[in-house]
């Protein structure tokens, strides 16, 4: 299992911050996460920071990155300031 952290914006209520997913790529626990708290959440997601392990992950392709048992994936929203 994996573990899927919600933060901000993206948690769909205050309580809920992480899932556990069998998920075998990080494409695979994106669209669990898009089943589990709808559409508007996808929306959300598509701005979102994601992370693995602590590494960013915005240049690599999410449907090749192989998932092993315990690894956690981060969600960010979008951050802004000055």
């Amino acid at each position: 299992m994996i573990t899927v952290k919600l933060y901000a914006s993206l948690r769909p209520n205050p309580e809920e911050k992480e899932f556990t997913s069998a998920a075998a790529t990080v494409e695979e626990a994106l669209e669990e996460a898009v089943r589990r708290y709808g559409p508007a959440f996808g929306e959300r997601l598509k701005h979102a920071t994601v992370l693995v392990n602590g590494r960013h992950i915005a240049h690599l392709n999410r449907k090749k990155i192989r998932l092993q048992p315990g690894d956690t994936i981060s969600l960010f929203p979008p951050l802004a300031g000055g």
